[in-house]
């Protein structure tokens, strides 16, 4: 993930397709851990910049790495084949979604 310095929440929350107020409650308590920062936006004082802390990071990457040992185990036993039906199986239950859905 390349890293991109401080967002403004509200970025964060459209980005990410959340509700400005749930991601405020997730940034409260990333904050509480010491994994983001927040700081008034110079330039909009009614906003606040988000910048993740070094333990942030730190954080992210052993995430990142866990999450992708869990996709290998989930589907490294699965053959090329298998893993294209798949794909077609979830392409053909994502078009089918209302597109409000499909956004998540």
């Amino acid at each position: 993930m390349p890293r991109r310095g401080a967002v403004r929440q509200s970025v964060l929350a459209r980005e990410l397709g959340q509700a400005p107020r749930s991601v405020t409650q997730s940034v409260e308590a990333m904050e509480r851990e010491g994994l983001v920062e927040r700081a008034a936006d110079p330039d909009d004082g009614r906003s606040k910049l988000v910048r993740t802390t070094s333990e942030g990071a730190d954080a992210l990457v052993a995430g990142t790495a866990a999450g992708e040992r869990v996709l290998r185990e989930v589907f490294g036993a699965m053959g090329r084949e298998q893993l294209a039906d798949l794909e077609q199986l979830l392409d053909a239950l994502q078009a089918g979604l209302p597109s409000a859905a499909r956004d998540l």
